[in-house]
């Protein structure tokens, strides 16, 4: 069972590893980070008030993190992944979106956005088979759009 839980220091160190995996580095379009970079950035989250995120367990285990950031009186923009390999293909991805619709419903806003690299064409039918539309793409990067 996939559920939402705190993102704490345990899910810290292993976004350290995912996100240091070339091919999730890759589809996530993350840039480089050190480990101090994202220790300040964690510290640094209680003082965010445009930015949420969760960890995601599949019955208990770590597995990913996902969150709404951008946040603003109409909108915002969903970003996830799935860091064990193992569990992709399995359909959490719709999930994982159904979950951020849900935070983003409670927050009262209109409309949800992504952004994905055009090269990551299994998220990117994920996506649109959830209602999600290309609004723009700029260097790579599609922005797709849903109203909630």
């Amino acid at each position: 069972m996939l559920s939402l839980c705190k993102f704490n220091e345990d899910f810290l160190e292993l976004t350290w590893k995912w996100l240091n995996d070339p091919e999730i580095k890759k589809l996530t379009n993350s840039t480089d980070f050190t480990l101090e970079d994202q220790k300040n950035w964690f510290v640094n989250l209680k003082n965010k008030n445009n930015y949420l995120i969760w960890g995601l367990t599949y019955f208990g285990k770590p597995i990913g993190a996902c969150g709404l950031k951008n946040i603003t009186q109409i909108d915002c923009e969903y970003w996830g992944y799935i860091g064990e390999k193992a569990l992709w293909g399995q359909g959490l991805g719709t999930k994982i979106l159904q979950y951020m619709e849900e935070k983003a419903r409670e927050l009262i806003l209109e409309n949800i956005w992504l952004q994905v690299i055009n090269s990551n064409v299994i998220a990117i039918k994920l996506y649109q088979k959830n209602g999600y539309t290309k609004e723009k793409e700029k260097l790579g990067i599609i922005v797709m759009r849903k109203k909630i």
